[in-house]
């Protein structure tokens, strides 16, 4: 009986990735159909890696639901998040195929993904160019959204980042422990307490002027 409700969930999450195919690509129902067959429903538990920094992974997901932190830890043992990537979004175990994973990729609560075998993709990729092409602009688009943060941190006020970050992640913000958002930001964890404080002050005192 668990098995059957497990594979009725997890056809919501296929039929879901259909959706998303449909969408936002032009790509024909015969590519989407070939490309959601290649594809294995998977469910990550809380705190499961979906590949490791200096490992060698050769996977990648669509996002059905949950949140993957996605980061590294340095020479020196700094702790860097490079990004948490969420509902509707690609995850890959790494880019460059000659060299072991550069970032380590987690789950931050139970996470359901779509996952695929990158070399049968590639093969896929030679079959359906058009696939190919939309891969290509799913992974661009990913660099950009990563430079983008990346010069956010550099030019922009800790507050500032914050409310950017805020913006985008308002209904995950309680499933990501607050030294990982910290880290996220470029901070300490102190710092993004004082800045949550001072916020929520300033809402409250923006709340007491309307009644």
């Amino acid at each position: 009986m668990k098995e059957n409700s497990y594979q009725k969930r997890m056809g919501v999450f296929v039929e879901k990735f259909r959706r998303y195919l449909q969408k936002n690509s032009s790509l024909p129902d015969e590519i989407i159909e070939a490309f959601i067959s290649a594809g294995k429903p998977r469910k990550y538990e809380k705190g499961e890696f979906f590949s490791k920094q200096g490992e060698f992974s050769d996977k990648s997901a669509f996002v059905c639901t949950g949140i993957f932190n996605v980061f590294c830890v340095q020479e020196e043992g700094t702790l860097f998040v490079v990004a948490f990537l969420k509902e509707d979004g690609f995850v890959q175990s790494r880019f460059d195929f000659s060299a072991p994973c550069n970032v380590t990729i987690q789950a931050l609560c139970e996470t359901f993904v779509i996952e695929f075998q990158t070399n049968v993709l590639h093969d896929m990729y030679l079959q359906y160019p058009q696939l190919g092409g939309f891969i290509r602009c799913v992974v661009e688009k990913g660099i950009l959204v990563y430079a983008a943060h990346m010069i956010q941190i550099g030019t922009k006020k800790a507050e500032d980042n914050y409310l950017l970050f805020q913006k985008s992640f308002r209904s995950d913000e309680d499933r990501i422990p607050q030294y990982l958002i910290a880290a996220y930001l470029g901070i300490t964890p102190t710092q993004l307490s004082r800045i949550r404080k001072k916020l929520s002050g300033a809402q409250q005192a923006r709340k007491s002027k309307t009644l």
